[in-house]
């Protein structure tokens, strides 16, 4: 299902603008046009406008050296902010939230990685190079980072309703980001500790808020007319400008940027020549945001377009098709979750398939998935479609991939396999080991021993989800460790001292 909130409009009026889905499933509390989602990487074209006014209030230059303002960043002289800005400065997109606390760690932490490649020479996405760009914010301001884009663009547009440190937001329109969300079934996404990540995707708004964005930089209020052509312009790679991201529909320039991280999926962009603006917001990792904005797209220029039939598959039919599929080089995960079909792929997002049969599923219509059984009616193989053309054939792995732990309180540590977990037959969704042997540290649970698909510890300390923190192991012991599986969409956890 949808969750979230969608807004179109057209030389500057809404002519669409609705909500579907819970902003609290637990409470059964709907989505409004007032929800406050996180947007995330939505957040760069905030920063980015900021830098901009910087610059035309020359407290700034887009050439400014790194070094001017980090003197012992390695190769800084050969940095500058137009390649923080257009991800093509070559420092690696690593912003673990674990070294991204303060500026003067996430800076030592991230001025010991090597570049990618040669500023200027390449493009790479890269979430640090806006952490650095908030950092630079603040030196030339005085003021955080947070705090200037208040300033400068949310309180003179009278955005409301956006805004930073989402946790600590009590509105009651805040909307929860979930990694699944159905009707009957719910599991919150990883809530960071901190407010991370910055000046990569901090944020939170509203469709409104946005669209009063969109209206501002349209109007050219808060940049002149030639700073944001500049803004808009490709920078070494035709799909990406300072801050924004550019792509064509129907031959048509459109310009914005997407957002997407635990619990939140984000879409603005606006058709430079039609002056059209779509807004699509989602508070649910699994909404088909990907799927929904190309109809809307054909739907706005009158082109032909096709809702496909979405089959009814059993929930036994689905099972047959659950398990672990392998090619050369990649593991798919296909489980099924209350009528859902779930992909995983390595570090890709989970994505809910659309069924147009038994055996064939969608995610859009460049995505799809068929499955085919061997002679004996199992279904062992799938082959999966991407977007970009390419064709994989996967076959069932038959090693029985299982969950496990891995941390440095278990023998393997961080960068050795998984300590794998036992199950009953009797209950075979429950993985436990008993009286086993933890030393003080950290750990997590780990399925395959594939880092693209772990469990860890949220932030509330009590409930797990995808990609979390880890376990904290307080003291050398013996332990009882259990993960227990029997609501996939809710898994549960103990890890408790063994009894003498």
């Amino acid at each position: 299902m949808f969750s979230g909130s969608v807004l179109i409009a057209e030389k500057g009026k809404i002519i669409f603008e609705k909500s579907y889905g819970y902003r609290n499933a637990q409470k059964k509390e709907k989505n409004t046009n007032n929800s406050l989602y996180r947007v995330f990487s939505t957040t760069k074209m905030f920063t980015a406008t900021v830098i901009f006014q910087l610059e035309e209030q020359g407290k700034l230059s887009l050439n400014d050296k790194l070094s001017k303002y980090y003197p012992d960043f390695p190769k800084g002289d050969s940095i500058t902010i137009a390649h923080l800005l257009s991800h093509t400065s070559g420092i690696p997109n690593d912003t673990n939230s674990e070294y991204t606390v303060d500026e003067a760690t996430f800076i030592k932490y991230i001025a010991a990685k090597p570049l990618n490649f040669s500023p200027g020479k390449d493009w790479d996405y890269s979430n640090s190079g806006y952490y650095i760009l908030g950092y630079i914010i603040k030196k030339v301001t005085g003021q955080n980072y947070d705090k200037v884009i208040e300033s400068n663009i949310l309180k003179p547009l009278k955005m409301n309703h956006s805004g930073f440190n989402f946790n600590n937001v009590t509105d009651e329109n805040k909307a929860f980001g979930y990694e699944f969300l159905s009707d009957k079934r719910y599991n919150e996404a990883l809530r960071f500790k901190t407010d991370h990540p910055f000046g990569a995707g901090a944020m939170y708004s509203t469709v409104e808020d946005l669209f009063k964005f969109n209206e501002a930089l349209k109007n050219y209020t808060l940049l002149k007319k030639e700073t944001t052509e500049k803004a808009f312009t490709p920078y070494l790679k035709d799909h990406y400008g300072l801050g924004f991201q550019i792509s064509k529909d129907f031959d048509k320039k459109r310009v914005g940027h997407d957002g997407g991280g635990p619990g939140y999926r984000s879409r603005y962009y606006r058709v430079l020549d039609d002056d059209i603006c779509v807004i699509l917001i989602s508070n649910s990792e699994l909404s088909h945001s990907d799927f929904i904005i190309p109809q809307v797209e054909k739907i706005l220029y009158n082109k032909p377009y096709s809702i496909p039939a979405i089959a009814k598959v059993s929930t036994e039919d689905l099972n047959k098709l659950e398990g672990v599929y392998s090619s050369e080089k990649s593991n798919f995960y296909i489980k099924s979750i209350d009528g859902q079909l779930i992909f995983k792929e390595g570090s890709y997002p989970r994505n809910a398939l659309l069924p147009l049969s038994k055996t064939s599923f969608q995610l859009d219509e460049k995505f799809t998935c068929t499955f085919q059984p061997d002679q004996n009616g199992k279904i062992n193989t799938v082959i999966i479609h991407f977007w970009d053309g390419t064709v994989k054939t996967a076959k069932r792995n038959t090693d029985n991939p299982t969950w496990g732990i891995i941390g440095n309180a278990t023998p393997s540590g961080w960068d050795g396999k998984d300590i794998p977990l036992q199950t009953d037959p009797k209950n075979p969704n429950i993985y436990f080991l008993k009286n086993y042997t933890l030393k003080k540290g950290n750990m997590k649970f780990r399925f395959n021993n594939d880092w693209g698909y772990n469990l860890g510890l949220n932030n509330d300390n009590k409930s797990i989800a995808f990609d979390a923190y880890d376990f904290p192991i307080h003291e050398d012991g013996v332990y009882d460790i259990i993960l227990d599986m029997t609501n996939i969409a809710q898994p549960q956890y103990s890890i408790k001292k063994s009894n003498p």
